[in-house]
């Protein structure tokens, strides 16, 4: 398995270059075009989350991996050090609910996990690492 690495700084001025890093990863794997505005979109999302959330207080770096084998899959791998916080743990939204009804907040985990084929979490020393699969079907 190969990986690539692309860490910049955890700012929202970071997001288009490190979305261009995985689609460019991702078409030489032959995902279709729907797929690739797919993987656009969850990443998007968790990326933003690290910005937002994860460096409220501070500044600080992002680190996106991609993770090559065999299969025709993407494994993303998204790193921070910000605080600590396992987006699985949340509970699923209540979709089935009146709009004026429902918490603000949580869709879009709630879209990672619906999105990514396998979605992982887990706290690596002082880091955060969510793990986002995408199989090319």
């Amino acid at each position: 398995m190969s990986m690539l690495i692309k860490q910049m700084p955890a700012r929202v001025e970071s997001l288009h270059e490190l979305l261009t890093f995985i689609r460019t990863e991702a078409k030489k794997r032959e995902f279709s075009e729907n797929a690739l505005n797919r993987i656009d979109l969850v990443v998007e999302e968790a990326l933003v989350n690290v910005f937002v959330h994860g460096y409220a207080q501070d500044q600080g770096q992002v680190e996106v991996r991609c993770l090559i084998s065999d299969d025709p899959s993407l494994m993303i791998e998204i790193r921070d050090k910000g605080v600590s916080f396992d987006p699985l743990s949340l509970a699923d939204p209540d979709v089935e609910a009146d709009i004026s009804k429902r918490k603000i907040g949580g869709m879009g985990v709630f879209f990672i996990r619906k999105m990514a084929d396998k979605v992982a979490y887990r706290r690596e020393g002082d880091s955060n690492v969510l793990t986002m699969t995408f199989l090319n079907r």
